[in-house]
């Protein structure tokens, strides 16, 4: 069977990468004596598939993994045994079977969703507007640096929802954002581009990413929501 989970990665974490993040979850999982499948070859793997990657220094309570099992479990009992093995700032916040030959949540996910909290040292009124203003251009352009060369890219496709909240010192922002093979925006890209159109000396304090998203039907929505075939996909069928 295969069991997806949500994941929280918080305070406590924060600054350890993903490599160590999924290495501690595997650690978990054979303490718990779970029965997870194991890949093929010289050197089997526990097979635990992950979604997007958090970047280091970032928090989370919307991390996604597909653990394989050989054998069936309680879907609550995976949960309650995983979570007794798993340091602080590390939980599953839940879980729910998913069919086995369900596509790699990598390849599935297409926006994430996080709150950004900076400082910045202009009124209120001056930050909305100039937060407006920004949006409403057609293009916005940065530059991306590769380990080959830096590329132009326009990022205002790959802003799909913004919400500011404007309070001075701790001001902050609800981003959505596409993420995965058709365009990869970081938050932190989006509001240093914002600052340099604008002209404010900003701070980036702390990023938590609140949701990781694929689609379905034209909406996008949890990997872990459960959903019917929409009448009017049915009645095309």
């Amino acid at each position: 069977m295969k069991i997806r989970a949500k994941i929280a990665k918080g305070e406590a974490v924060r600054f350890i990468s993903h490599l160590d993040f999924a290495g501690t979850l595997e650690k978990a999982v054979r303490r718990a004596k779970l029965p997870m499948a194991l890949s093929g070859g010289f050197t089997p793997r526990l097979k635990i598939n992950f979604a997007s990657a958090l970047a280091l220094g970032f928090t989370s309570d919307a991390e996604y993994a597909d653990f394989e099992l050989q054998d069936r479990i309680l879907v609550a009992k995976f949960i309650r045994r995983l979570n007794q093995q798993l340091p602080k700032g590390i939980e599953i916040l839940e879980a729910r079977q998913v069919a086995d030959n369900s596509p790699a949540l990598m390849a599935q996910v297409v926006a994430a969703s996080y709150r950004v909290v900076g400082s910045v040292s202009v009124p209120d009124e001056t930050l909305v507007f100039s937060w407006d203003e920004f949006l409403e251009q057609d293009n916005i352009i940065i530059t991306k640096t590769t380990k080959r060369r830096q590329k132009q890219i326009d990022i205002r496709p790959w802003i799909l929802k913004t919400r500011l909240y404007p309070r001075g010192e701790k001001s902050s922002w609800d981003l959505l954002v596409t993420s995965g093979q058709k365009g990869n925006l970081r938050p932190e890209e989006l509001l240093q581009a914002f600052f340099a159109f604008a002209g404010l000396d900003g701070e980036i304090k702390h990023i938590h990413r609140t949701g990781l998203y694929i689609e379905r039907f034209g909406h996008l929505v949890s990997p872990l929501a459960r959903l019917r075939v929409p009448e009017e996909v049915r009645e095309s069928e």
